[in-house]
């Protein structure tokens, strides 16, 4: 069974039939603590000539080796420098000779029966299809990561369902729900829709990186599902990126967000709605502001808004292409749903104060919505 959680899937009257072809894809960065147990996994769960990509971005721990070791069959991309996430992302999808790529975190792994619901759902909304995400549950098998996820308006990147317990987000078989963003940590994707709009920005290395081509895919017409039959299991990623709520917050992590989330508004927001969010955007930066202050991320901070100056002329370049190809207005990409945050990271008095934003800005986003597209 179908069902659609937000809306009604649109079925484009005109396109080609469904083909299921799909390439999995591994973006590896020093991954010997995780690629034994997700390239097991992946075996197991893909049939006998499914094609399987990895491409190691320069690891120093003998990622590549390991990887041949577990997989002699797959195609290894071995680079002498790390391109990044989003450039590693770009090349399989260059690579690919199908229609579908599947890309995976290295540091997860997944069922048996991960694959098939992707699959089906992308089959079950086709045309409208972009992307199709699995459902993110963290080691412990008790709670989410994500089921993808959604935009705010001020350019706060929602996780729906984000760091939940598991049993208070019951899934019937067959479920496909629609969401406004997604995660690549199980991203089942269309290959030629994604080039064709340029695939993912290689400027912004690692994070938020999938949300904004999703955001640009959604702008061309095309739409975004979870699965949430098919479950992938996170794990701890990297120590220079990535935070689970314990020990130091990488100072390179908030420097990524705080700059990507810049260049996504910059590009994707029309004029009509940098205006009139402004002064919302403005009540949430003074917020990211208080926190780099309070956190010691204001270098980060500062170098992050420096970065994004310097990168002012193709980022025009490239958001008048955007605003002259798309075919939705802000208000059908945009929402207002709560901010999710890594628990930890925002707690006691702040977590009122967040609550209280929220609030405030729900009901702001009520106002100005409706005069977004006119």
């Amino acid at each position: 069974m179908m069902r659609s959680q937000h809306s009604t899937i649109a079925r484009p009257a005109a396109s080609a039939p469904f083909d299921p072809s799909v390439t999995v894809a591994l973006i590896c960065y020093n991954s010997t603590a995780y690629l034994e147990r997700c390239l097991r996994s992946v075996l197991a769960a893909t049939s006998p000539g499914t094609p399987l990509l990895v491409i190691d971005n320069a690891s120093s721990d003998g990622s590549p080796a390991l990887a041949r070791q577990l997989a002699p069959d797959c195609q290894l991309i071995t680079l002498s420098q790390n391109i990044g996430h989003s450039a590693a992302c770009n090349l399989a999808l260059q690579l690919a000779t199908t229609t579908w790529v599947l890309l995976l975190d290295h540091d997860t792994y997944v069922p048996t029966d991960w694959l098939a619901p992707l699959i089906n759902a992308a089959r079950q909304t086709w045309p409208a299809t972009a992307m199709v995400s699995s459902r993110a549950i963290f080691e412990d098998g008790t709670r989410l990561h994500h089921d993808g996820g959604h935009i705010h308006f001020v350019g706060h990147m929602t996780l729906q369902h984000g760091f939940a317990p598991l049993q208070n987000h019951p899934a019937q078989p067959g479920d496909v729900w629609e969401v406004g963003a997604q995660a690549a940590t199980s991203l089942l994707i269309h290959r030629e829709r994604a080039l064709a709009v340029g695939g993912f920005d290689a400027r912004f290395f690692i994070y938020l990186n999938d949300w904004e081509l999703a955001l640009r895919m959604r702008l061309r017409g095309w739409r975004c599902y979870v699965a949430p039959d098919s479950v992938v299991y996170h794990r701890a990623g990297n120590r220079e990126t990535s935070w689970r709520g314990q020990g130091a917050y990488p100072s390179r992590r908030a420097f990524l967000i705080y700059r990507n989330r810049w260049m996504t508004l910059l590009k994707l927001y029309s004029l009509r709605t940098l205006l009139l969010c402004a002064p919302a955007i403005l009540l949430y930066e003074l917020l990211m502001l208080a926190a780099a202050v309070r956190n010691g991320w204001l270098g980060a901070y500062g170098a992050a808004l420096r970065d994004v100056a310097r990168r002012w002329e193709p980022l025009l370049l490239q958001r008048r292409h955007i605003q002259r190809t798309r075919v939705i207005g802000d208000g059908a990409l945009l929402d207002a749903r709560g901010f999710s945050f890594v628990p930890g990271l925002v707690r006691g008095p702040a977590y009122l104060v967040q609550r209280a934003i929220e609030a405030l800005l729900g009901t702001y986003w009520r106002l100005i919505r409706p005069l977004l597209d006119g």
